[in-house]
């Protein structure tokens, strides 16, 4: 007797796991904005490779830039110092980076998200197949009489 699946569409193309959180990105660099005890803690679990936007890659690394240096890592001086390097970014941007900010308590877990999932983009299996995570099928088995 075989099964077949009914009520189930083919997929078009396997669904790859997430690789990146934007909204995740944004709020972990908003916070290291505002909260300076934050952005000291992201710079040694975080690198710049850590993010998928390349935007949010250069302000990450002007922020740690500051930081090393004993200035103040808010949103005028990481402007400045985007300036300085010639970044692209615009103040809109940040300014809109810094909205994301959430409180210092909840910030960590967003740069978890960052660093977890910069994780999977770097582990070659997470891209394949066989590294995908079990998808849910809709539909329903019925017994074919051979």
């Amino acid at each position: 007797m075989a099964k077949t699946l009914v009520g189930a569409p083919e997929p078009q193309e396997p669904r790859r796991p997430q690789s990146s959180d934007p909204h995740a990105e944004r709020t972990a660099l908003g916070a290291m904005l505002m909260h300076p005890a934050v952005s000291a803690h992201f710079a040694t679990i975080l690198e710049a490779g850590d993010f998928a936007e390349p935007a949010h890659q250069d302000l990450f690394s002007a922020v740690v830039a500051l930081r090393d240096r004993g200035q103040r890592t808010a949103p005028a001086t990481a402007m400045e110092e985007l300036h300085r390097r010639h970044s692209p970014l615009g103040a809109e941007t940040v300014h809109a980076i810094t909205s994301h900010a959430p409180v210092e308590a909840v910030a960590l877990y967003y740069a978890a998200i960052v660093r977890d999932l910069a994780a999977l983009r770097r582990k070659p299996s997470s891209a394949t197949p066989e590294g995908m995570a079990p998808m849910p099928l809709r539909g329903f088995l019925v017994d074919e009489d051979d």
